[in-house]
């Protein structure tokens, strides 16, 4: 196994139990960590941002440094805790903000590397699922790869090479699979949790709305009321006879006010008259062809029996039939109407990667399933020898993801915007400004100033006069002084 840290093989200054590699499922992040011990005299420093390449037969890893923790174990040896991200950090770096219109994923993933991450390619993107708009508003790369993701149902991830990977499903055989005698896994680490808190066995589908046959509503007039419910959500507008006589129909809110005898409201479902017709015993005819929402609900008995009922209810308005509705309902059901199981096992045995199927095959158990393989963490036995705990989950969650790809097959995905969203783009223009200064010794000068300053000395000419205190003397030659009386002072 050689580790390259930005093309340099620095494997001899790796600590190989400190190993560890965690390989994640589809989008989510692979990671990597090891200990690097310096010694004095060695100058080699290891830095954030710093490319990381692991490889034996295959690369285990590739990615970059994101953190670096350094302290001295010994008095001549420093060591460095590294941790590293895959290939995410890098295409992460900008921000996109871009709106498409009629465009594939295909296309938009194509646009996004070529204009903000020109290092990565995409010759494993294949969806030609139509958008016709589509905004990001200052996301990642990968968020934007992730949104596109989410809308067709298909997965992702970014391999060691920078290559894109968008697909529809999981179809990658693992290397091995695990039985009660191939020695691939060690029996005791396999342990298979089942979970019932995603039940579902009889799930209720509301889809979209399906034109039904004409129906005719009647109403009593009465010569006061002007306004009469319609009683279905008609497709378009209907016709309107009072007594036998047609009426004239505009659209509320819409059409002119004099040029219409009544008015037609699609939402509110209604009928506005500007005067009310007269009194008469269903005299008022209001005839349309209605709009049906599709509902259907599938129950799955053999569920209902073994755990009790779990109803669910999914509202789909891109569901345009009652057979798609029960298709959906029956995609769910097929999902989520059994137990859900999770599970993990270790192994010695090299080759697993996630999103590999694998099955488990065990007589001794009662196992005979396949598995879609959601992580691999690998650490070190010896220099020469790995270890790999696996984590799994069971397939049967994949076929409502096939059956909402399917779906979107048959038309264009539209992501919901409105006129009103505006995609915000800044550009900071950076301007070099150089400036200088000039500065003029000047030869020193030299001042000289004559000062004269005369003193003038005043001598007593006078006998002091002491006097009690407080006095001050009143001018220079003002023989008064004060004195303190004590009794070494007199008066004469």
């Amino acid at each position: 196994m050689i580790i390259n840290i930005d093309s340099t093989d620095r494997t001899s200054l790796i600590n190989w139990e400190s190993l560890k590699i965690t390989d994640n499922i589809n989008e989510k992040v692979n990671t990597c960590s090891f200990s690097l011990q310096v010694k004095e005299g060695q100058s080699y420093v290891p830095s954030v941002g710093d490319s990381v390449e692991i490889t034996d037969t295959d690369t285990l890893f590739a990615g970059t440094i994101i953190k670096v923790n350094r302290k001295m174990i010994s008095s001549l040896i420093e060591q460095y805790d590294i941790q590293c991200k895959d290939w995410t950090q890098e295409i992460n770096r900008f921000l996109v903000s871009e709106s498409f219109t009629n465009k594939t994923v295909s296309y938009i993933i194509e646009y996004l590397l070529t204009n903000y991450a020109p290092t990565f390619t995409d010759n494993n993107v294949a969806c030609e699922l139509e958008f016709s708009s589509l905004k990001f508003n200052n996301l990642t790369v990968s968020q934007c790869i992730q949104k596109l993701s989410e809308a067709t149902n298909y997965f992702w991830y970014i391999d060691y090479d920078k290559d894109i990977h968008f697909f529809a499903k999981a179809d990658e055989l693992s290397s091995f699979n695990l039985t009660d005698t191939n020695e691939n896994y060690i029996p005791q680490s396999l342990i298979l949790t089942e979970d019932i808190s995603q039940v579902r066995n009889i799930v209720k589908v509301q889809g979209g709305e399906v034109e039904g046959s004409s129906r005719t509503e009647t109403h009593d007039g009465d010569g006061t009321k002007t306004t009469f419910p319609t009683y279905n959500k008609f497709s378009t507008v209907p016709t309107v006879t009072v007594g036998g006589s047609p009426k004239t129909v505009g659209v509320d809110y819409l059409d002119d006010e004099a040029s219409y005898d009544c008015f037609w409201n699609f939402n509110e479902k209604y009928v506005r008259f500007k005067v009310a017709p007269v009194n008469g015993s269903n005299n008022i005819a209001i005839t349309g062809i209605p709009l049906i929402p599709i509902i259907a609900q599938v129950q799955d008995d053999d569920s209902v029996a073994e755990l009790g009922t779990y109803e669910y209810y999914i509202k789909d308005t891109t569901i345009r039939s009652t057979d798609e509705a029960k298709q959906r309902a029956g995609a769910e059901l097929d999902a989520y109407a059994n137990s859900l199981t999770e599970g993990s096992f270790r192994t010695y045995t090299d080759g697993l990667k996630s999103g590999q199927v694998i099955n488990i095959q065990s007589d001794v158990r009662g196992i005979d399933e396949d598995y879609l393989i959601q992580s691999v963490r690998t650490s070190m036995l010896s220099p020469y020898k790995r270890q790999y705990d696996v984590t799994i989950a069971s397939m049967r969650t994949l076929g409502i993801i096939y059956f909402l790809q399917n779906l979107l097959l048959t038309g264009r995905r539209e992501e919901k915007t409105t006129e009103n969203d505006v995609v915000y783009k800044y550009y900071i223009d950076w301007q070099q400004i150089q400036v200088t200064e000039d500065i003029t010794l000047e030869e020193l000068m030299q001042d000289y100033q004559d000062t004269e300053v005369t003193e003038l000395i005043r001598k007593d000419p006078f006998v002091v006069q002491w006097v009690l205190s407080p006095y001050f003397p009143t001018s220079d030659s003002d023989p008064k002084r004060p004195m303190r009386l004590s009794i070494s002072s007199y008066l004469s």
